[in-house]
């Protein structure tokens, strides 16, 4: 990247608003995992129309953040080379994450069951406990993943650029069917994954049925941006991908309808599994060409406004599920319609997660690490 993709300010600011809008169905009822769930719920087809609209997320949101960080590390490590590469990666992306997983994580469990009598442990023994025998990543398994995948690519870099150039001779050579191969060679290998790690299995709080795509797509990022490729797809590449992934999804729904287990879907040696493994990756490719483009084509402009939402991206991931809780919990109480409940709930989440975010970006100490 020579120079500045205004678009990714704004698309990045974009997906975490989603990414709040998307973790909020969860706290209604929606399929997931997730800190609490409000009693009241979704239920019914509005319940069929929220888990579809998570299915739908599911397939391309957090694809489409490793293909954007790929983009950025690939840059980042040129301007800063191996050493401070690593150095800066550990400080952004590892202290954050340790700071999430041992303190913050562990603590809003706590508020939530010491709020409703399950748990009589003051709340450094409860910290404590949660740490050592139920230790889990939460929604941070995308920063730990993604420190993984980066500190990956510095040693592979630190290599040297021969084994670069034999993949991207090779990504050449199929260029004008890569996309279908991708496609098809992510969805077979989550299958077969999918065999020992269901899709929504988690390990701690990992769910590996999806990482060939995340790696699939993070190697993307990697080599289109070498290559300057991404930028040179037209909108309309992505929208044959999207309308089959569309057409296919009646399918999808219809099927877990009358087998009414949707864990078949997940993982196992079916045809139902095999679906769902080639399906996603077909979405997630229209879905993140198309954002990509899009953006590119009609927000590629400076905007002061934009860059500082952008810089706030990790501040607010680290922010909004507290901030989610604590208004599920608010609007609990409230003589509200269910819809109104989770429209609130969502709006007022990214609102407060971007003013608290902004608030405490002051703080140097906040500065150094997010």
């Amino acid at each position: 990247m020579n120079e500045r993709y205004y678009y990714i300010d704004r698309l990045k600011a974009f997906l975490i608003c989603f990414f709040i809008f998307h973790q909020s169905l969860i706290a209604y009822g929606g399929v997931g995992l997730w800190y609490y769930t409000s009693v009241d719920r979704f239920s019914g087809a509005s319940l069929i129309a929220v888990n579809t609209i998570k299915t739908i997320n599911l397939s391309f949101l957090a694809s489409l953040f490793f293909l954007i960080s790929a983009m950025l590390a690939h840059e980042s490590y040129k301007r800063y080379g191996f050493k401070k590469y690593v150095k800066q990666r550990i400080m952004r992306l590892g202290v954050p994450m340790l700071i999430y997983v041992l303190l913050v994580h562990p603590s809003i469990i706590f508020f939530v069951e010491r709020t409703h009598g399950m748990t009589d442990l003051g709340w450094f023994s409860f910290v404590v406990q949660g740490v050592t025998t139920r230790f889990s990543f939460g929604p941070f398994w995308f920063i730990a993943t993604l420190l993984v995948f980066e500190l990956g690519y510095a040693l592979y870099k630190w290599r040297g650029p021969k084994v670069e150039s034999l993949m991207t001779d090779l990504w050449q050579q199929i260029a004008a069917l890569r996309t279908t191969l991708f496609v098809i060679g992510i969805g077979l290998l989550a299958f077969v994954i999918r065999l020992i790690s269901p899709a929504r299995a988690t390990q701690p709080g990992i769910q590996w049925g999806f990482y060939p795509l995340y790696v699939g797509m993070f190697i993307s990022g990697l080599i289109a941006e070498r290559n300057d490729w991404i930028h040179k797809l037209k909108i309309g590449f992505s929208i044959p991908w999207i309308l089959f992934a569309f057409i296919c999804l009646p399918l999808l729904l219809v099927s877990v309808h009358y087998i009414k287990d949707w864990s078949v879907f997940t993982g196992g040696l079916n045809s139902q599994s095999l679906f769902y493994a080639l399906w996603e990756p077909m979405l997630c490719v229209g879905m993140n060409f198309f954002l990509m483009s899009f953006f590119f084509r009609y927000f590629n402009s400076p905007s002061e406004k934009a860059a500082r939402l952008s810089d706030l991206s990790l501040l607010v991931y680290f922010l909004c599920p507290v901030v989610i809780v604590s208004f599920t919990v608010i609007f609990e109480s409230l003589p509200l319609p269910l819809f109104f409940k989770w429209l609130f709930t969502s709006a007022l989440s990214a609102a407060s997660s971007y003013l608290l975010a902004f608030l405490l970006y002051k703080i140097p100490i906040a500065r150094k690490i997010f």
